[in-house]
């Protein structure tokens, strides 16, 4: 029974212990940043008006990119899946042959890129609602990752 007593202890202190210190350290210093719907930016698409002062990147296939992003050039980027595009016709182009491939992506979605501290850091066109960053306000960095998940649903058998 001491045993017992003892390994359920054990237990309960390392189940706090990640409680308290782990979680937060993934959620709770706010080191995310987030999407926001934006149809305003959907219109100066159409319009062909976006942002010339942004930093523009794709990332995927030249020709059927997954998604594009637009980042303040104030904003160090991680570029490690992300190939840049000048602002102009060619980011055009790019937006308009967005991959849409994947079963149950049928919309696409026109994004603010939000930081941490609430301000417009950035842009997102994609047929993938969203994905996952890591955003450094303190240093001005920012990591946005590939949308693509090969087992994310489109399947052969």
């Amino acid at each position: 029974m001491k045993i017992n007593l003892i390994h359920l202890g054990l237990q309960v202190t390392a189940f706090l212990l990640l409680l308290f210190f782990f979680i937060p350290a993934g959620c709770g210093f706010r080191t995310t940043g987030h999407m926001a719907h934006s149809p305003a930016l959907m219109e100066q698409y159409r319009e062909k008006l976006l942002p010339e002062q942004l930093s523009y990147f794709y990332c995927g296939r030249e020709n059927l990119p997954y998604a594009v992003v637009g980042i303040d050039p104030a904003y160090t980027f991680e570029t490690k899946f992300w190939v840049p595009i000048e602002a102009g016709p060619d980011l055009y182009r790019k937006i308009d042959h967005l991959s849409n491939l994947e079963t149950g992506r049928n919309r696409m979605y026109a994004r603010s890129i939000i930081g941490p501290a609430g301000n417009t850091i950035g842009v997102w066109f994609s047929f993938y609602y969203s994905t996952g960053m890591i955003v450094d306000d303190s240093n001005h960095k920012i990591q946005v990752f590939n949308p693509y998940r090969p087992e994310s649903g489109f399947h052969f058998f």
